[in-house]
């Protein structure tokens, strides 16, 4: 019977419904988990013998970049990180390359390797969503997403400073269904604009340049938004001064603008299909934590503010964050904050690759490598452990929002 697989004899994980290392069998029938199957169907299944082996849900990488225009130019840049690792052609796979920015194939089979069937690419521009999505289906064995940065949109810094809401939702709506992306994505929000011209913003309420919106407006509008719209995940924010001794400040701050945001009760909004869920109560995805929560005034007196970010989300539910945690060796990073990349580059000297997106936003690459004797380096890899350990409720630590198990997004992609 097409479909019908039963697991028997593994030691199954599920936290889900406190399953905690059992030998127990695990039936599969049509793609999907099932209690039970009947005589019938025990008797056409595929049998998997996992004694001795971990049975366990597929992990879900809810932050990533792994397609589009932004990792390619990571990929074109460094021809180092490719010719030293390599994957020959197999009657069952692809051949492949790359360690930092591997190709969409060995990144499929990488992550595969790993344990993961799901995996979000954390920033399409909207211009290059076609490419992002030409590259997530040809990437092997993963379900991928993606979300759509909007927190420096042209269209929308226009809405918002003018307080349209039902506008800006609209807009949203329209983009989310054209560029068949998942969720908001708002990276330095109202800064990334300023970069055009050299600058950014430093504080919540410094109103950018041209647009006069503060990153404050922006992100309360965006949120609003996103629980107009009943979107399946919460704003994807990735805050101000990211990566800059003393940032944790800014970083919480900005969770506080999203304590208790709902939309706004006076508004009408006929075309909206969704009603809210008076149970949602997570507004808020703080990305790449670590990166969000230095505390010190330089880097000579850099230290973590992990601790207070952690206890502020502990006692708030309209948070969850995924850890940034950083291995030691080489790396690539890449983001939409395009003045960070660029305030790696004057500190390594690294070759740099900076993009701006017309009336969209931008993004930095550059080349990294974390060292085990560099101060900086070593607290940055305990500051993710803290963002692991420190947060009580492991659903706050990545995403949850209260589903019972992650989603596929090929239907909609």
């Amino acid at each position: 019977m097409a479909g019908t697989i039963a697991i028997k004899n593994g030691y199954v994980f599920d936290p889900l419904n406190e399953i905690n290392g059992e030998i127990m069998d695990i039936f599969i029938k049509d793609g999907k988990v099932v209690r039970e199957l009947s005589a019938a169907e025990l008797k056409n299944a595929k049998f998997i013998d996992a004694s001795g082996m971990t049975v366990m849900p597929g992990g879900v990488d809810s932050h990533s970049h792994v397609a589009g225009s932004k990792v390619n130019a990571g990929r074109s840049m460094r021809p180092e990180d490719h010719y030293k690792t390599t994957l020959q052609k197999t009657s069952l796979t692809h051949s492949g390359s790359g360690y930092t920015v591997p190709s969409v194939y060995k990144q499929g089979y990488d992550y595969a390797a790993m344990g993961y069937t799901t995996v979000f690419e954390a920033a399409i521009p909207p211009l290059e969503a076609r490419h992002t999505h030409e590259e997530m289906r040809s990437t092997p064995l993963l379900d991928m997403g993606g979300y759509l940065v909007l927190g420096n949109n042209f269209f929308l810094m226009r809405y918002l400073h003018d307080g349209d809401i039902e506008k800006a939702a609209a807009y949203v709506a329209w983009m989310m269904k054209t560029h068949k992306s998942y969720g908001i994505k708002c990276v330095n929000p109202a800064g990334v604009e300023n970069w055009g011209w050299g600058k950014n913003v430093h504080s919540l309420d410094e109103a950018n340049i041209h647009f006069e919106i503060t990153p404050r407006e922006t992100i309360k509008g965006l949120s609003e938004v996103n629980e107009l719209l009943g979107m399946p995940v919460p704003l994807h924010l990735h805050a101000n001064n990211l990566g800059h001794p003393g940032c944790y400040g800014i970083t919480k701050d900005s969770l506080k603008i999203l304590d208790g945001v709902k939309p706004r009760q006076d508004m009408d909004v006929e075309w909206a299909e969704t009603k809210i869920d008076p149970s949602r109560n997570r507004s808020v995805y703080l990305a790449h934590m670590m990166f969000n929560s230095f505390a010190g005034t330089s880097w000579r007196d850099c230290e973590s503010g992990v601790k207070d970010i952690a206890e502020y989300i502990n006692n708030k539910d309209h948070v969850v964050i995924d850890s940034g945690c950083t291995p030691f060796g080489e790396a690539t990073v890449m983001t939409g904050d395009g003045p960070a990349i660029q305030d790696m580059y004057k500190l390594t000297g690294n070759k740099w690759s900076n993009t701006d997106v017309e009336m969209e936003g931008g993004s930095g690459v550059i080349p990294f490598t974390y060292f085990k004797a560099n101060p900086v380096h070593s607290l940055q890899w305990a500051m993710g452990l803290e963002c692991l350990l420190l947060i009580n409720d492991p659903w706050k630590d990545n995403y949850d929002h209260g589903q019972p198990q992650w989603w596929s997004v090929y239907e909609i992609s």
